[in-house]
């Protein structure tokens, strides 16, 4: 088999393979989470394995019992209070419904249509509705499964990740096989940075809006913290949607530490959310995250668009770093091609 042949077979089995996990997308979560986890993990397990001389499947268990005595020791500290906010707030939530639809009789004629269908379709949602067992046994069964699968995916990655990289080179032929290891490692390194750079900001972004909550005196501040630090995953809509609805609980719920009016209360919450913003734009992000991903704004907003889009939660979460990939990819293919043209003038010229 020529070179030419043999790469448009493996172009060919590439395009099948992505049509393929495209249409069985929905399964892939627990996969692609277990992928992820391994990424940002994998520094550890390697130190373990090679400066420490544990057996890598060791390093790993030690891994998981580590990460499980720190969320059953979390989930000690703070379950109650999350729990006790999580119920409050449900129950707020429908106190608000029905007080939204007593104040929606007194809106004008050509407003009040929209107003009722919009209460309407939250009523239907899962918000609203009381608990079925005949519906959360489904799915708590289907989350223990995607939680089984995330977690021995998560050690076979971490227990053979490092050999994988070898076995699909192992497929290139030997003319490319240190271009395309450069490639591969340059993308490792920016999805790794970007992974690490995410979860150290969603844990200071949590910590910082949970201090500033509670000094204001706002009702839910574990929840709207926690929420708003898992936001900053969804660059660019998450921290403005993260903003408004912490915005709306303080103007509903008011604040207990100082004299505000509700809307006072809702704009000093906006300005907080704001300062914090832009102190890690500033002064935090270009250090974590190093600018990895080098994309504009405009790109990164189409991108997270565009994964929504196409898969959902999920997608919201890999968009930016799949575009990452493909600006490597472009960069590396321009280069090769403008390599190529400048190697084509020079013969000519000679």
């Amino acid at each position: 088999m020529t070179i030419r042949v043999r790469t448009l077979f493996f172009l060919f089995l590439g395009i099948i393979l992505l049509l393929f996990l495209y249409a069985e997308r929905e399964i892939l979560t627990p996969f692609i989470m277990a992928a992820i986890f391994a990424y940002v993990c994998n520094p550890i397990v390697n130190f373990l394995s090679e400066k420490i001389k544990f057996p890598r499947a060791l390093s790993v268990v030690i891994i998981y019992l580590c990460i499980i005595g720190m969320l059953v020791g979390i989930g000690l500290v703070l379950s109650s209070r999350v729990i006790e906010e999580s119920s409050q707030l449900t129950l707020y939530a429908k106190e608000l419904s029905r007080t939204t639809q007593e104040q929606i009789q007194n809106l004008p004629t050509w407003l009040a249509p929209t107003a009722k269908e919009t209460m309407w379709g939250l009523e239907k949602s899962k918000l609203f509705s009381p608990i079925n067992l005949f519906n959360v046994f489904p799915q708590a069964l289907s989350r223990v499964v995607s939680f089984i699968l995330f977690l021995f995916s998560g050690f076979f990655f971490l227990k053979e990740g490092r050999y994988m990289l070898d076995r699909l080179l192992h497929f290139v032929p030997n003319d490319y096989k240190i271009e395309v290891e450069i490639l591969l490692r340059r993308i490792s390194a920016v999805l790794n940075g970007y992974l690490r750079g995410q979860l150290f900001l969603v844990f200071l972004v949590s910590l910082v809006l949970f201090i500033a909550l509670s000094i204001l005196g706002v009702r839910f501040a574990l929840i709207l913290a926690i929420f708003s630090g898992f936001a900053e995953i969804v660059p660019i809509v998450g921290p403005i949607v993260a903003a408004s609805v912490a915005a709306i609980v303080v103007y509903f719920v008011g604040v207990h530490n100082f004299p505000f009016a509700p809307m006072q209360g809702a704009l000093v919450t906006i300005i907080i959310y704001t300062v914090v913003r832009q102190l890690q734009d500033y002064f935090v992000t270009p250090y974590v995250m190093g600018k990895v991903t080098k994309l504009h704004p405009f790109i990164i907003l189409f991108s997270v668009i565009s994964g929504e889009h196409l898969l959902g939660v999920l997608g919201l979460i890999l968009a930016v770093p799949i575009a990452a990939v493909i600006r490597i990819l472009l960069e590396y293919s321009l280069d090769k091609i403008n390599d190529h043209g400048l190697s084509k003038a020079s013969f000519k010229r000679q």
